[in-house]
């Protein structure tokens, strides 16, 4: 069950970066009700996923993680 729940997260995660709705790390780790460092975990999982490209950075402008196309 647990393997089901990070599944979620994983895919809710991605939904809010690619609304560029995160909040910071520690904010969306209250959203989640996980750990700070289960939200770095879930990041670098997305970054895996998508090969680092597009790239995976947190804008302080936009309060938010965001998507970023790396030209190739």
């Amino acid at each position: 069950m647990s393997g089901l729940k990070y599944v979620e997260r994983f895919m809710f995660v991605n939904e809010l970066i690619n609304k560029e709705r995160t909040g910071n790390p520690s904010a969306l780790a209250t959203k989640l009700n996980v750990s700070e460092r289960t939200i770095y975990r879930i990041i670098d999982d997305l970054r895996l996923y998508y090969g680092y490209n597009p790239e995976i950075l947190f804008d302080n402008e936009k309060n938010s993680y965001v998507f970023v196309k790396k030209n190739m």
